[in-house]
């Protein structure tokens, strides 16, 4: 107790320095919190993915391309499928050119066998059958927007030509897909019949098929792909996890993109800390010649200082942690990286995790200052300060 009460002592004689070298710590354990819960992220949406039942169905030829609904019939032929449902992509914008919405248009009446893991109401799903402009949307755009359940939200596609009044029935309380925008198939034709564009023009971005059970994936995707081999729309299947994979392929190696700035973060923390360490111990020579020349071991004097060096980035590294946790603790978006399946959640894991990297930091780059402030004798050090 006693010990505490001298670092505390220390710190509160230099509040100004131990208040910037502490607000360094805590921003830089806030981007490294984030950054690393970007990983660990993006490995929570696959492991989701990974428990679903679903196919994704694209056109050989290119992701973009497109597929016709129709194919759907002929896909739910096929032994081991339970539903087959086009989603047709409608990059959508809300109030201005820089609020996109993807949102995605299918077939009302597969919404629940399709969708059990969402946890839609009956209620809402009941809604979205009988009411052709309802849509649902998850909580993250939801949130981001201001939306309500019973709002009226209008969308504008095809460079503002579509314009499409929507009711929002409901909120999708699953966290698989957070940012996910889902409205009736029927609805989007008859909108955009009404400007000239036939569902030809526009065919659905990917089919995704519910198959009966895990052991039913590999054979169903052969089945799927075979079926329209040779045909003018060819297609590539695969799980809905590998398709959220393939996403995260088409911008690089994220893990690795972390890593490095991560690494870049600590490695700069710590050449600041270390200089602001340095600073404080140089400081501190006079305390530590009174405290040697009283007859208290070096252990002991260096436990003080480290324990001060110790307590800034504690502190700092706590204040960064708990900014963190507050501001994305409950999710964000990260779309820029995963279109509509793309969110971020900091975990308190995540945030003690850089608590504990914060402290660490703090304490080696004060390591090599205790220690040469240990080898300088009483008297010298009543030199260098007198």
């Amino acid at each position: 107790m006693q010990s505490l009460r001298l670092v505390i002592r220390y710190l509160i004689r230099q509040p100004r320095r131990s208040i910037l070298t502490m607000l360094t710590f805590a921003v830089a354990t806030f981007i490294f919190t984030v950054l690393a819960a970007i990983p660990s992220s993006i490995d929570m949406i696959l492991q989701k993915t990974a428990e679903t039942l679903r196919v994704y169905s694209y056109n050989a030829d290119g992701r973009y391309i497109g597929v016709p609904a129709r194919n759907c019939r002929e896909i739910e032929k096929i032994p081991g499928v339970v539903v087959c449902n086009p989603m047709v992509v409608l990059r959508a914008t809300y109030q201005s050119a820089s609020e996109i919405v993807q949102a995605f248009a299918l077939d009302a009446d597969k919404v629940a066998t399709m969708y059990p893991d969402y946890n839609l109401s009956r209620e809402v799903l009941d809604e979205f059958s009988s009411n052709r402009t309802a849509a649902v949307a998850g909580r993250l755009l939801m949130r981001k927007h201001g939306w309500k359940v019973g709002d009226v939200v209008t969308l504008r596609g095809d460079s503002n030509r579509l314009t499409i009044k929507f009711k929002m029935v409901g909120e999708i309380p699953a966290d698989n897909y957070p940012n996910f925008f889902m409205f009736r198939r029927d609805y989007l034709v008859e909108a955009e019949k009404a400007i000239g564009i036939s569902e030809d023009r526009h065919p659905a971005g990917f089919l995704v098929t519910r198959v009966d059970s895990a052991a039913d994936l590999p054979s169903v995707i052969h089945q799927i792909d075979a079926t329209f081999h040779n045909s003018d729309y060819e297609t590539a299947s695969m799980t809905e996890s590998e398709a959220v994979s393939g996403l995260l392929s088409t911008v690089g190696d994220i893990r690795g993109i972390i890593s490095a700035i991560s690494a870049v973060i600590a490695l700069t923390i710590f050449l600041i800390a270390a200089n602001a360490m340095s600073m404080m111990v140089r400081d501190r020579l006079l305390d530590v010649a009174v405290l040697r020349a009283l007859g208290f071991n070096p252990g002991y004097v260096a436990r003080l200082l480290l324990g001060e060096c110790a307590m800034i980035g504690a502190a700092g590294g706590a204040l960064g942690c708990v900014v963190a946790v507050w501001q994305f603790g409950s999710g964000t978006t990260l779309r820029a990286v995963l279109e509509s399946a793309g969110y971020l959640t900091v975990t308190w894991t995540a945030a003690l995790e850089a608590l504990i990297a914060a402290i660490a930091i703090s304490l080696l780059s004060a390591a090599i200052p205790v220690l040469g402030a240990m080898r300088v004798t009483p008297a010298d050090a009543f030199r260098k300060t007198i």
